[in-house]
């Protein structure tokens, strides 16, 4: 009984997997990429994203899109105990809060280096993303809605952070995402001085801490009920976001 079960799942799987290669319509070589095969369930999900955003300020206008980031944004605030626990993050310390980019990175197969790891402020460079190329039509799904996460997540461990800075996207056809954290109230000694945290000259080690996956998975369908909840009782308008007129969406003209 439990075989024939698992046989159905498995079927499932590989029908579910063989749509979204068609959907993709990959090349020959990556067809023969194991890492591209990997990346399909993540490069699904960014072009849904991508259609989602854009409609739904069609259809509800910034209502709408609000909703959906307030979602990301409970996430993130849920999250950030956490994050700030397993991976041992110094909130006064600016390449420290870069870990929470490094663990992000590391879930989805993203490549960057640090070019700047000071205490006051640390710069990321991003240089390779396996979603880029699937979020070209709508880079804002970085932007605003994943900068959404973002603030929810720094709102709870260092709401002084200054906003961080994304000047530069893959998805917009740069040649990296630059990624700028900065504590604009730290001395300057204190800001100019190097991390303890510095991974200087290398790409940054994958962060795993042992049992953090599986209890930010556990959070997530109660951070969706709350947001849900926040949404019911108050609506999109009498919810606060942290750094929210900074990531509020605006459509491409």
């Amino acid at each position: 009984m439990a075989k024939g079960r698992l046989r159905k799942v498995l079927l499932a799987g590989a029908a579910l997997h063989l749509w979204a290669v068609r959907e993709l319509r990959p090349s020959a070589a990556e067809l023969l990429d194991l890492r591209w095969h990997r990346e399909v369930p993540l490069r699904i999900t960014a072009r849904a994203l991508a259609r989602l955003l854009p409609w739904l300020y069609r259809k509800w206008g910034e209502r709408g899109v609000r909703s959906l980031q307030y979602v990301f944004y409970q996430i993130g605030r849920d999250r950030a105990p956490l994050l700030m626990r397993y991976l041992e993050i110094d909130p006064d310390d600016a390449r420290s809060l870069g870990r929470v980019l490094d663990y992000e990175d590391g879930l989805v197969g993203v490549r960057g280096i640090w070019t700047e790891e000071c205490r006051g402020r640390a710069v990321k460079e991003e240089r390779y993303c396996p979603i880029a190329a699937d979020l070209a039509g709508c880079p804002e799904v970085c932007t605003r809605l994943m900068m959404a996460l973002e603030a929810g997540t720094f709102s709870v461990i260092n709401p002084d952070l200054a906003v961080p800075e994304l000047t530069k996207l893959l998805s917009t056809g740069d040649e990296c995402c630059l990624a700028v954290l900065e504590l604009p109230y730290l001395k300057r000694r204190e800001a100019r001085s190097a991390s303890p945290q510095a991974t200087p000259g290398a790409f940054p080690p994958r962060l795993r801490p042992p049992g953090l996956l599986p209890r930010l998975m556990l959070t997530l369908p109660l951070s969706f009920l709350k947001a849900l909840f926040g949404l019911l009782l108050r609506g999109p308008e009498g919810l606060e976001m942290h750094w929210y007129e900074f990531f509020r969406y605006q459509p491409p003209s």
